[in-house]
């Protein structure tokens, strides 16, 4: 058998991909001479298979096996991130046209109240990378506030707040509009804590509906309409695997907003203005004229 075969895949990781074991327990077991490929045993490591052509067998049962497949979705609110629903609604899996009818789910979950991107592939091993503590993608979501957004709100969700179950990281927050009852801002958790974006947000006093993911790590919405679904390339699958500093989303440091709070947002605030000494010419021409250094001295 060719080991560089151009379709072939090493067999321990087609074995763990099966759901045999781990792909270093599918080693041991190779090793061990229980894995068999086209009526020959198999005890060498880094041999290479055709999932398409070659038959496997483990323990005398054939296995199924089946190319790795990675899909990116546009998720539209009311679909279920998950395989099998007792209601019958729509997954995320539906969304995907597969013509080979692999057995496809989602990587990580999302409410259903929410949109956005979510992955979608048949590999646990790169399901599992990409959910991993030790590997993090930055996750950046577009949402709506509906409340009132003070400056003393929006410094607690950037510096982190206290939860039931501890305080909740730094996030990168930019408002994009500034309103008195509802406020839309672009917000980028730290690392693993997109899940606590509504949690956050809810302890500063406001409701964060309107949740759009609209970038994980190198990708984007763009392109994508809501429900579409297409197959990422070999250069995104490798860059979700290998973030870099580019793919980590917006700088997680506090920026300036080019808008003030909305005039009464904020009880005790005093009005923003130049004070008298900077003013036009004119306060000062008054000024002086009142001085008197510069009164005219009239004689009798």
């Amino acid at each position: 058998m060719d080991e560089n075969q151009r379709n072939g895949e090493r067999l321990h990781k087609v074995l763990a991909r099966a759901g045999v074991a781990s792909r270093r327990e599918c080693e041991e077991l190779i090793a061990q001479g229980r894995v068999q490929v086209n009526g020959a045993t198999i005890t060498r490591m880094g041999t290479v298979v055709d999932v398409d052509s070659d038959s496997i067998v483990f323990d005398g049962e054939p296995i199924r096996t089946e190319r790795p497949a990675y899909f990116v979705v546009y998720k539209p609110k009311g679909v279920v991130c998950t395989t099998r629903d007792q209601f019958d609604r729509t997954s995320v899996v539906d969304l995907v046209r597969d013509r080979h009818a692999r057995r496809l789910f989602p990587v990580g979950r999302m409410e259903e109240d929410s949109e956005g991107l979510i992955l979608v592939t048949n590999d646990g091993a790169f399901a599992n990378r990409i959910v991993s503590y030790k590997h993090p993608l930055r996750y950046v979501y577009h949402v709506r506030l509906r409340g009132q957004l003070t400056q003393e709100a929006l410094q607690a969700a950037r510096a982190g707040v206290w939860l039931s179950d501890g305080k909740s990281g730094p996030m990168y927050v930019k408002v994009s509009r500034w309103g008195k009852r509802v406020s839309t801002v672009l917000c980028s958790p730290s690392a693993n804590q997109h899940r606590l974006l509504k949690r956050v947000w809810a302890k500063v006093g406001l409701v964060a509906d309107g949740v759009v993911r609209v970038r994980m790590g190198s990708l984007t919405t763009e392109g994508l309409k809501k429900g579409g679904a297409r197959r990422l390339t070999e250069e995104e699958i490798h860059a979700l695997l290998h973030p870099d500093a580019g793919d980590l989303g917006p700088p997680m440091e506090r920026r300036r907003t080019s808008r003030r709070p909305p005039r009464g947002g904020r009880k005790g605030s005093k009005p923003v203005g130049r004070s008298p000494q900077k003013r036009g010419g004119k306060q000062r021409r008054s000024e002086g004229e009142d001085s008197p250094a510069r009164r005219r001295v009239v004689g009798p």
